[in-house]
């Protein structure tokens, strides 16, 4: 994973745990930024981080529901971040979020 996807990653890990450390402004401008995603795509990386008001599944439920093994569900995932963390949204995003 390059340096680019590991900060989306790791922006989404905290916004799980932290949810109300970002504006409801940034939650909307993430809600846009996934919505560049398939619908199927979108929901599995919602579910995945347990964000924006999504449970938090268990890769293998996740899989299970999209009808894929858990390490072809991961791989799409990490498409899916790779995808977003190019962005110019993302980009937007990331220098004027701050989280708590």
């Amino acid at each position: 994973m390059d340096a680019l996807t590991k900060e989306l990653q790791s922006f989404l890990v905290r916004l799980h745990y932290q949810p109300d450390a970002v504006s409801h402004q940034m939650e909307h401008y993430l809600e846009h930024l996934v919505c560049l995603l398939e619908p199927d795509d979108e929901e599995a990386l919602l579910h995945y981080f347990g964000i924006l008001g999504h449970e938090q599944l268990a890769l293998d439920e996740i899989a299970r529901s999209n009808h894929l093994s858990p390490e072809t569900m991961m791989e799409r995932i990490d498409n899916c971040l790779r995808k977003l963390a190019v962005t110019p949204e993302w980009q937007m995003i990331k220098q004027t979020s701050q989280l708590k």
